[in-house]
């Protein structure tokens, strides 16, 4: 009776065993792999030799050309991968402001956060390095302060705002002198 028992509780276990898969809970359906991700887009790239590659991803375009500031539209070439590009001649130390003109669209360029704003039309920038004494080029030197202002204009009935630099060690309770210079933006530039 005895090895009656033990075979019968043998038998109990593997039934139990056995029936675990039926227990469980069922698999979810497989899902389809997500499509990887584009690789990343450098534009624009500025060369040792001042030229500068600028890139635009738009697989569905018939065309595309650089409007680059001071220059004439130039077209550029479509890859395999539906990445257009273009390498200029080399370019002048300077910013220039540039777009994209893809199927007659002017767009700014959606990889570089260097913009160049205008009430009319937002463009990218470019930096081309050149010499330090360039006025736009990064120098270690003393560096003075930009305060923005808000005033009320009683002819526009609006308000307006306002820039004003002080330079480096300038203290307003002086009885120094600073000279003056007066900025005004043009009709579709920003002050900014």
């Amino acid at each position: 009776m005895t090895r009656t028992l033990h075979y019968l509780n043998a038998l109990a276990l593997a039934i139990a065993i056995a029936g675990l898969p039926l227990l469980a809970q069922p698999a979810a359906p497989s899902r389809p792999t997500p499509p990887l991700a584009p690789p990343r887009v450098v534009s624009p790239e500025v060369r040792s030799d001042a030229t500068v590659t600028f890139r635009f991803r738009d697989p569905n375009a018939k065309e595309v050309l650089l409007a680059l500031e001071g220059a004439k539209r130039v077209p550029m070439e479509k890859d395999e991968k539906g990445i257009w590009s273009v390498t200029t001649a080399a370019l002048a130390p300077d910013i220039y402001g540039y777009s994209f003109v893809a199927d007659g669209v002017n767009l700014t360029d959606p990889v570089n956060h260097l913009t160049k704003p205008n009430l009319l039309f937002n463009s990218s920038a470019v930096h081309v390095p050149g010499p330090a004494t360039l006025p736009w080029e990064i120098n270690d030197v003393p560096r003075g302060e930009v305060h923005h202002h808000y005033y009320r204009s009683a002819v526009a009935g609006d308000d307006r705002d306002y820039f004003v630099y002080t330079p480096p060690f300038y203290d307003p309770s002086a009885k120094k002198l600073y000279p003056v210079l007066y900025l005004l933006h043009g009709y579709s530039e920003s002050t900014i």
